[in-house]
C-alpha cells in the first residue's frame, strides 16, 4: 500500500461487517471513476456466536474489533479519506450490539450504520449495477451469514426488495449439527427455507428473468464446488445443485469435505448455503444462476463517492411516503420553513450541521399518521415509520425519524426515546426541540413565517425572542402563543431542555 499512501488523491473506504465475513474495500477517484486499490476479507462469523436469545458472545465482539483494528492500519495514512462502515443482520438483531459498537468506535472513529434488511438489499443491487451490465428483468439472491436478500431490478434500478431470515451460518448451526450431512438435515433446512421464500410477494414468482444472479461468497463457493464434481460446464442449475447435494450426503460429514478451489473456511458453510439455494430454485422456478461481480461493499463505496446520490434516494423515499399517506403539503412546507429558520440560528452552537436533512424529513412527514387518526396522529406516524422500508435510511436514522415524528406534539413519551449513543441522543433532543417549536408556531394551520423569531441556544438553554410587531398587532394571538410556550417549557424540561421566551 506504500504507493497508494504517497498519492494525494481522494480516497474512499467501505467496510461491510457481515454476519459471516468482514470486507474492506479501498478505492480512489480517477478521472471521475472509482479505481479499486485494495480488497480484503476476514471471516469473523458473528452469527456463529449469536445465541438463541440474540445475545452476541464476547468472543465475537473481540474478534470483530480486532478485525477492524487490522483494517484501520490499511488506510490510516491515506490522504483525503472518506470512510463508510455498515453492519448487517447479526448486529441488526443482537440485543447487546451497543457493546460491540462502542468497542468498535474506540478503534475506528467513524459512525457504524446498522442497515435494515431492505436497505442492505438495495445496496447489494447498487453494487452489482455498478460492477456489471444488467438487463431488463433481473433477480438477485444474496445468501449472507444471517439473512438472505432477494432483489428484483430493472437494469440499474432496484424495484422490489426482500430480506429473509435464513443464512448460511445460522442454518449451519440449526440443521447441520456436529457437521453431519444427512438427507434429513438437508430436508429440514430446505423446508425451513421454503417457508421464507413462500412469503415473498407475487412479483418474485413465475417470471421470465433476463438474468438471475447470486451475490456473496455462497454463490461463488457453490459454483466452484459444482465445477469440481461435474464436467458438464453448465454452472449453477437445478440439476447440478441436486448433484452437489447428493455428493455432500455421500461424504456424510463436513470434516471430510475437500475442495481444491474452495477456501477451507468457506467449506463448513457450503451445505447450508446449498440448501437455501435449492429452495430458491424450487420455489421461484429458477433455471440457471450466475455469480454476480459486485456486492454490498461496492454499493456502499459508490454511494460514498456520490456516484449515485444518496440524498436523492432519501428524498424519493420521503416524497413517496408523503404522497402515500396524503399529508398536507402546504402545512408541511410551513413547518419546514419555520424549522429551518430556527435551525440556521442554532445549528452551529448546537452542533447540528449534519442533521439538517433529518429535520427536514421529520417536518415533511410529521403529519403522516393523520389519515389514520387525527387525535393521536403522532403515535400512528411513528408506527408507520418504524415499520416501513425506508430506502436510503440506515437503522439508526430510521429510528430517529420515527421518534421525532412520534414526539413532535403533546406529552413527550420519554420512555420511547431509547437512543443508546450519547451524541445521537443529544442531537435528537435538540432536533426535537426545534421541530416541536416549529409545529407550535404553526398551530391552527396559520403561518407566522412573515414574522422573524429570534432564537439562541447554548448547551441545554434555548431562548426565544418574539418580534415586537407581533405583540402590538396580534395581541390576542400572542397571548395564546405565550400560553402554548409556557406549556411547552414544562414539557421540554422533561428531556433536559431549558426553554425561555419573552
Amino acid at each position: 500500500m506504500a504507493d497508494v499512501i504517497a498519492e494525494d488523491s481522494q480516497h474512499f473506504v467501505a467496510i461491510d461487517m457481515g454476519s459471516n465475513s468482514f470486507h474492506l474495500v479501498i478505492a480512489r477517484e480517477q478521472d471521475g471513476l472509482l479505481q479499486v486499490l485494495h480488497k480484503e476479507k476476514r471471516q469473523v462469523q458473528l452469527a456463529k456466536y449469536l445465541d438463541n436469545q440474540n445475545v452476541l458472545d464476547e468472543v465475537a465482539i473481540d474478534n470483530g474489533v480486532q478485525c477492524l483494528k487490522d483494517f484501520s492500519q490499511r488506510f490510516s495514512n491515506l490522504a483525503k479519506t472518506q470512510v463508510k462502515i455498515v453492519a448487517t443482520h447479526t448486529l441488526r438483531v443482537a440485543k447487546n450490539r451497543q457493546s460491540f459498537l462502542k468497542a468498535a468506535k474506540k478503534i475506528l472513529p467513524y459512525p457504524i450504520d446498522v442497515v435494515s434488511g431492505h436497505e442492505e438489499a438495495r445496496l447489494i443491487y447498487t453494487g452489482i449495477a455498478h460492477s456489471q451490465v444488467l438487463k431488463q428483468k433481473n433477480i438477485v439472491i444474496d445468501i449472507g451469514g444471517g439473512s438472505t436478500e432477494v432483489i428484483v431490478g430493472n437494469e440499474k434500478r432496484a424495484k422490489h426488495l426482500a430480506s429473509l431470515k435464513c443464512g448460511c451460518v445460522s442454518y449451519n448451526k440449526r440443521f447441520f449439527i456436529n457437521g453431519q450431512l444427512s438427507k434429513d438435515a438437508f430436508k429440514q433446512a430446505i423446508l425451513a427455507a421454503d417457508k421464507q421464500f413462500a412469503g415473498l410477494s407475487q412479483v418474485y414468482f413465475n417470471q421470465d428473468w433476463s438474468l438471475v444472479l447470486g451475490s456473496s461468497g455462497s454463490a461463488k463457493a457453490i459454483t466452484q464446488a459444482i465445477s469440481e464434481i461435474t464436467d458438464n460446464g453448465e454452472g449453477i442449475t437445478s440439476k447440478n445443485l441436486l448433484i452437489l447435494k447428493k455428493y455432500l450426503i455421500n461424504i456424510g460429514s463436513i470434516e471430510k469435505l475437500e475442495f481444491e478451489q474452495l477456501d477451507e473456511r468457506r467449506i463448513p458453510l457450503l451445505a447450508a448455503g446449498l440448501a437455501i439455494l435449492i429452495s430458491f430454485f424450487r420455489q421461484l422456478e429458477i433455471k440457471h444462476l450466475q455469480a454476480a461481480k459486485g456486492a454490498l461493499r461496492e454499493g456502499v463505496l459508490y454511494e460514498l463517492a456520490k456516484i449515485e446520490q444518496q440524498d436523492d434516494i432519501r428524498q424519493r423515499t420521503l416524497t413517496s411516503l408523503a404522497q402515500l399517506y396524503h399529508t398536507d403539503a402546504n402545512q408541511a412546507n410551513k413547518v419546514t420553513q419555520t424549522a429551518l429558520a430556527l435551525f440556521e440560528q442554532v445549528s452551529k452552537p448546537w452542533g447540528l450541521a449534519d442533521y439538517r436533512w433529518l429535520l427536514e424529513g421529520a417536518c415533511q412527514l410529521h403529519e403522516i399518521g393523520i389519515s389514520i387518526n387525527s387525535k393521536s396522529h403522532h403515535k400512528h406516524g411513528s408506527y408507520i415509520l418504524e415499520n416501513s422500508d425506508l430506502p436510503g435510511f440506515n437503522q439508526q436514522q430510521q429510528q430517529m425519524l420515527a421518534l421525532l415524528v412520534g414526539n413532535h406534539r403533546k406529552k413527550l413519551n420519554y420512555l420511547s426515546i431509547t437512543i443508546a449513543d450519547d451524541s445521537q441522543r443529544q442531537a435528537f433532543t435538540r432536533l426535537l426541540t426545534i421541530l416541536r417549536l416549529a409545529v407550535l408556531f404553526n398551530l391552527g394551520r396559520t403561518s407566522n413565517n412573515d414574522q422573524q423569531i429570534t432564537v439562541k441556544a447554548q448547551h441545554a438553554e434555548f431562548m426565544v425572542k418574539l418580534p415586537q410587531t407581533k405583540r402590538q398587532q396580534q395581541s390576542k394571538h400572542n397571548d395564546l402563543l405565550l400560553q402554548d410556550l409556557d406549556a411547552e417549557q414544562k414539557k421540554l424540561a422533561t428531556i433536559g431542555i431549558n426553554l425561555s421566551f419573552k
